[in-house]
Parts: structure tokens; C-alpha cells; sequence
């Protein structure tokens, strides 16, 4: 079970978390390109691939902050249909939104973390912690603004250390 607290209890701790994760994740970035771009393990996605999935984990982040913050400001927004997440021999699967498609150079896949960062912490900054509207996350059920951000974080450290940090030690 996974304990989304771990990576803080206010949104700068949590923003803290964010940045020595995104630092560590960029190195990745530094690696040669056979590595870049094969995949990991037989069957899986190329590191290349893991960091744009976790680019768009964060664009999508963004999208549910900005709704929850217009949510609580009083906006009326039509309800979302969404999904639970689905689990495979034990392993969370990306949702379709999420999954990478590929083919990207280092330096797309590098502007798209930049993005997508850029466009987090505009988002965070305008956080309300207090904020009580929650929106469901497909693995962690519903989450409030805070909790969606402790997602992230939790999200960029999980690809990190199983997928990037072996690659990163060699």
C-alpha cells in the first residue's frame, strides 16, 4: 500500500519532494541513446518512454488541480467519467490518456517535462490545502488538490527508483 503522506503533509514539502525527484529524473535525460531508448526489460517501455509517460501523469495532474481549485471557487463543471485503474500480474497500468506513444527525441521529451513542470507549479502555487473538493484517481480513489500533487510526487519517485535509478547506478 502505498502512503502518499510520506512525501509531506503541506504542499511545499510536497513541492520539495518534486524538485529532488525532477533533478535526479533529468539525469536520465544525460544517458546514451542505445540506453534512451531501449526498453528496460523485455516487453516494457524505454526510458525514454517512462519519462514522457510521467510528463503526461503531470500535464494530467494539472488539469484536475485547475478543476478543483475552479470547483471550489463555485464554477459549476459537468461531471467527468472516469476509470478505475487497472492492475496487471500485480502492476498498475497507465490509462490510456497516459501512455506514451514514443518516437520522441531527448529534447522533446525534455521540453515536455519542462512543460508540464512549469505548468504544476503555476497550478500549486494557487493550491488551497484547505480546499475540500476531492476528484478520483484511478489507483488512490479520491484525492483533494493536496493529495493529487502527493500523487505526483509519489509517481515521478516511483518510475525513478524502479525504473531510471538502475540505469542512472551504473
Amino acid at each position: 500500500m502505498v502512503n502518499l503522506d510520506a512525501y509531506g503533509s503541506t504542499k511545499e514539502e510536497v513541492l520539495a519532494h518534486l524538485a529532488q525527484s525532477r533533478a535526479r529524473l533529468l539525469q536520465a535525460l544525460g544517458l546514451e541513446e542505445e540506453v534512451l531508448t531501449q526498453p528496460v526489460r523485455e516487453g516494457a517501455w524505454s526510458p525514454l518512454m517512462f519519462l514522457e509517460h510521467v510528463a503526461l501523469v503531470e500535464d494530467s495532474t494539472v488539469r484536475v488541480l485547475r478543476r478543483l481549485r475552479r470547483v471550489a471557487q463555485g464554477e459549476p463543471l459537468p461531471p467527468v467519467p472516469t476509470q478505475p485503474g487497472t492492475m496487471v500480474d500485480g502492476r498498475p497500468q497507465a490509462p490510456e490518456g497516459v501512455r506514451p506513444k514514443g518516437g520522441l527525441s531527448r529534447e522533446e521529451v525534455r521540453a515536455l517535462l519542462e512543460k508540464a513542470r512549469a505548468l504544476l507549479l503555476e497550478e500549486a502555487e494557487r493550491l488551497d490545502e484547505k480546499n475540500p473538493y476531492t476528484f478520483p484517481h484511478p489507483f488512490f480513489g479520491a484525492l483533494t488538490a493536496l493529495g493529487w500533487l502527493k500523487a505526483a510526487a509519489y509517481h515521478e519517485a516511483h518510475h525513478l527508483r524502479l525504473h531510471l535509478e538502475p540505469l542512472l547506478s551504473k
